[in-house]
């Protein structure tokens, strides 16, 4: 039986379904661009003469968000692909925990959601500034041994109370994408990309 055709002129979007040992199954809408670059790396990280070992992997989901989820806590990773006439919003949130909410016609979504070892709710930051708040991390902090075992994330929660998240405890980490890569940042990245 044939494969199906899954290149950028047939599907506007993909699927990104993460399936958690804990027993959550996350979806993400990826573009085409995003689904790619993710399922290279992935590939990659099949070859067992690779040296290079992480604790997280990271991907950017639509809409505008950045997500880490530890290795150790995932099941599988599937891609699903969606034809296009099937999608009526191809470019929507998946909210995963229900958390999102509607403000005049806005969907509200959590500037960050945490999932946390031993932790069954989500621990939630609804609306951080990205400049009073930037987290002043990147892809790159979720590779240091260091950061990874003795870190904490830290942020204000809806009182301003500054709260500190132990790295070692995260098995999720869901964010807007300006608290890791500012826009200014984010759009050299993606000219940088095209060229």
């Amino acid at each position: 039986m044939g494969r199906i055709d899954q290149s950028s002129k047939y599907n506007l979007k993909h699927t990104l379904r993460i399936e958690l040992t804990r027993g959550e199954e996350l979806l993400f809408n990826m573009d085409f661009d995003s689904k790619n670059e993710f399922e290279n790396f992935l590939a990659y990280q099949t070859d067992d003469l690779n040296e290079h070992s992480r604790n997280f992997i990271s991907f950017y989901a639509i809409p505008d968000r950045m997500v880490f989820v530890r290795i150790k806590s995932i099941k599988r990773i599937i891609f699903l692909w969606d034809p296009p006439r099937v999608l009526e919003t191809p470019m929507v949130y998946r909210d995963n925990f229900g958390l999102a909410s509607d403000f005049e016609w806005e969907l509200l979504i959590p500037s960050a959601i945490f999932l946390l070892k031993h932790c069954k709710e989500p621990l939630v930051f609804g609306d951080l500034d990205p400049e009073d708040d930037f987290l002043n991390l990147d892809e790159e902090s979720f590779e240091n041994p260091h950061f990874l075992k003795g870190g904490f994330i830290s942020m204000p929660d809806e009182d301003g109370e500054q709260n500190y998240i132990p790295v070692a405890n995260i098995e999720y980490f869901e964010v807007d994408r300006c608290q890791i890569y500012p826009d200014q940042v984010w759009e050299e990245i993606n000219k940088l990309e095209d060229s």
